[in-house]
């Protein structure tokens, strides 16, 4: 299947930004993407005076969802959201016009003003969508491997990650979305977004298990595709049985925190 990433131009205009993630899915129809990622907050940006506006989910997303009813594609979207009086970072997946999961950023960034505006997640989730299983980690989450391995544990397949990553630490990304994809042998989708003043310089990317860059953006609004077959998770697996370890480092750890001793 054609899998995608939405690379946005997020600017401080709330109604623009919607109007450009809604030309990016309808460019991922266009080549026939069964799967389309979009940034961290899509609809505000991560621009503090925009969140006074946001409503819940579907009403951030609504333009996407009427346009997902007619169209079989799953679009996984970071937006910003409203609900019970709180405000969260979230990442929702939509599909033939309803939202089919949810997923809340469990780590706010602590550098900016994220962690005063937005309530934290509390739950990592694999979601089983009709293009597999998929986890969700959120930009600044992307440099915690318990996180992504937690979801593999659960099943994961795909791992999608929307992202606000700042261009300074750009070489930060794409070491850690790549590292995420080799140590997990999962497909990675890592959607990335781009801005008018060079803060965001994207560079997002669709990697494989084996940890090879498959398609990668550039420093300007694009959708960038590429065919993968799911497959080749058990594949590599197979030719790889490295996660077959896994249980052996459980028990050395599960031992020394039995005997009392810290754990970095």
């Amino acid at each position: 299947m054609v899998v995608a990433c939405g690379q946005q131009r997020v600017v401080r205009d709330v109604e623009t930004n919607k109007s450009k993630a809604l030309s990016l899915v309808k460019r991922a129809i266009q080549v026939d993407a069964k799967i389309v990622v979009l940034p961290e907050a899509s609809n505000t940006g991560l621009f503090p005076e925009n969140y006074s506006s946001v409503g819940n989910a579907e009403e951030e997303l609504d333009t996407i969802l009427k346009l997902s009813e007619r169209k079989d594609i799953l679009v996984i979207a970071g937006v910003v959201e409203r609900e019970g009086g709180r405000l969260y970072n979230s990442v929702c997946l939509l599909h033939r016009g309803e939202i089919i999961g949810k997923y809340r950023k469990i780590l706010p960034f602590p550098l900016t003003d994220e962690r005063k505006h937005f309530t934290p997640g509390s739950e990592l989730r694999v979601f089983d969508t009709p293009r597999g299983k998929v986890g969700v980690l959120v930009c600044y989450e992307v440099r915690f491997p318990e996180m992504a391995r937690g979801l593999v544990r659960e099943g994961a397949e795909i791992l999608a990650i929307p992202a606000e990553f700042p261009a300074s630490r750009i070489e930060h990304w794409k070491t850690l979305i790549r590292a995420r994809a080799i140590e997990n042998q999962v497909f990675v989708l890592a959607a990335n977004c781009v801005d008018p003043e060079g803060k965001y310089n994207g560079q997002s990317a669709i990697i494989d298990p084996y940890g090879r860059v498959l398609n990668e953006a550039g420093e300007l609004q694009e959708l960038i595709f590429a065919r993968i077959d799911l497959g080749e998770v058990e594949e590599c697996r197979r030719k790889y049985p490295f996660l077959e370890d896994l249980s052996t480092i459980d028990k050395i750890l599960s031992e020394r925190s039995n005997n009392g001793l810290k754990l970095p």
